[in-house]
């Protein structure tokens, strides 16, 4: 007779994290919540990350090996894939889960029937030498799937990817993650969901995401090819003013961090892949509303 299946799947994708990884096993597995079931896909580890997640000795984890050093996309749609229950939320190896999320993800979605997938909000951690506080990362409360992919755009929503809860049918529904992504794989599902199934989001704060210089999305030698691939793959990124306005803040405040930190060639060499894509005209037009738009929100926050 199969297994009764848990209430909820979390889905891990790890890779090289022996020393962390633990951290992020022992929050899901504290949760005040306890019918559900970890699944740790390990992405081709070569440093004792599969043992480390196997010490914990709970029959609730189950840990699944790539072949190979395959990418998280392919990690987490394996994980995706081979999940018993229901409902899939993710975490990834360096983050922390609060004790009451996936109770109350379980509520959620039992109470919201007509919701298939929910964003939730954080708190970022910052390492002890940086010296910054916690940082809330608070979501609107948003019902309909128009204002999340609207909100998304405009990039009002926090979106990691541990932040998404989603019904297994409409994950399978959308094709999953992009397994070409390198980077906004959590911006490109979220799109995707929401032109597909129903999508909210909340203010709760349910796990705590931990600062890291070497994240992918710290890196800025990929931005450029992330926000492309974007406007390929959701044209309306660049062509509905609504949402270009975001895409513009961020095309803007890109370049101003290369060049306070004294990186003009990486800035020129950006700056010539993005007017080759949008044409120079646009490009600069994007250029000056990113600023306009800093500016002005620099100036609302000295008034209030």
């Amino acid at each position: 007779m199969p297994a009764i299946s848990p209430a909820i799947s979390v889905v891990m994708p790890v890779y090289n994290r022996a020393d962390s990884v633990g951290r992020a096993v022992e929050s899901v597995l504290a949760q005040d919540f306890t019918d559900f079931e970890l699944i740790v896909v390990d992405d081709g580890s070569t440093d004792g990350t599969p043992e480390a997640v196997g010490a914990t000795g709970d029959k609730r984890v189950r840990c699944l090996r790539q072949p190979s050093n395959m990418g998280g996309n392919a990690a987490r749609n394996r994980g995706v894939r081979e999940a018993r229950a229901p409902l899939v939320a993710f975490i990834d190896s360096d983050d922390a889960y609060l004790p009451h999320k996936l109770g109350f993800l379980v509520r959620y979605f039992a109470e919201h029937p007509e919701v298939d997938a929910l964003v939730d909000s954080f708190r970022l951690d910052y390492p002890l030498e940086k010296g910054k506080p916690p940082a809330s990362r608070i979501n609107p409360v948003l019902t309909t799937s128009r204002e999340v992919e609207e909100a998304v755009f405009a990039r009002r929503l926090y979106k990691a990817t541990p932040a998404f809860c989603v019904r297994r049918d409409a994950l399978m529904e959308v094709g999953l993650f992009d397994e070409t992504l390198k980077r906004r794989q959590d911006m490109d599902l979220i799109l995707r969901l929401a032109r597909t199934v129903n999508c909210a989001s909340t203010d709760q704060v349910l796990w705590v995401k931990q600062w890291s210089a070497d994240s992918i999305s710290a890196k800025q030698e990929t931005f450029a090819t992330a926000v492309i691939e974007m406007c390929e793959r959701h044209p309306d990124y660049l062509t509905r003013p609504a949402f270009r306005t975001g895409l513009a803040r961020d095309v803007a405040r890109h370049f101003l961090r290369l060049v306070a930190q004294g990186k003009l060639g990486a800035a020129a060499r950006d700056f010539r892949r993005c007017a080759s894509f949008f044409g120079a005209g646009t490009f600069a037009r994007l250029w000056g509303a990113g600023l306009w738009e800093m500016g002005r929100r620099l100036v609302t926050r000295r008034e209030v």
